[in-house]
């Protein structure tokens, strides 16, 4: 197997994940682009193809933290990604969502991103962010309850509930 072959159907949700993390369209092509540069370095170290996914997502949030290890906390964005939506109903309703998750503790924001908007297992969150799967867990079930409270009205007035 080539590295081209094993990352090409892993990028959506590669970039997805740069996308969480960055929080900035340009900064998640650039962490995603330095990412994939490691990787492809890395690549020979890799034993279990079957393992790629984890591996790969694993560098995208090191490479992260690293980057974030050499800012200033006052250069790190801190905008959201626009919400591309037809309706003014659906672009609020999105906002809100956007913003709820915003205003989670980064852990919390992180884990619960990786589960639920890109799909990751939690023994697969666990081993990218290197923390054990009930801390994975438990983050999310604390940023699930937070948006629960946040975002109550909107699930209500959605026929959510």
């Amino acid at each position: 197997m080539h590295f081209h072959d094993l990352v090409r159907p892993e990028l959506p949700r590669l970039h997805g994940l740069a996308l969480r993390l960055s929080r900035d369209p340009e900064g998640a092509e650039d962490l995603l682009q330095s990412a994939l540069e490691q990787g492809l370095r890395r690549f020979g170290q890799l034993r279990d193809p079957g393992a790629f996914r984890v591996w790969m997502s694993r560098i995208v949030v090191r490479t992260w933290q690293n980057g974030r290890a050499r800012k200033r906390p006052d250069q790190v964005a801190l905008h959201e990604v626009p919400v591309h939506d037809d309706t003014v109903a659906r672009r609020e309703a999105g906002g809100r969502i956007h913003q709820a998750l915003a205003e989670l503790p980064e852990a919390q924001r992180i884990a619960v991103w990786m589960i639920d908007g890109l799909g990751y297992r939690f023994g697969e969150a666990a081993e990218i962010l290197a923390i054990s799967p009930g801390t994975v867990a438990s983050r999310v079930a604390r940023g699930r309850s937070a948006l629960r409270v946040t975002l109550g009205d909107l699930a209500t007035s959605g026929g959510l509930r």
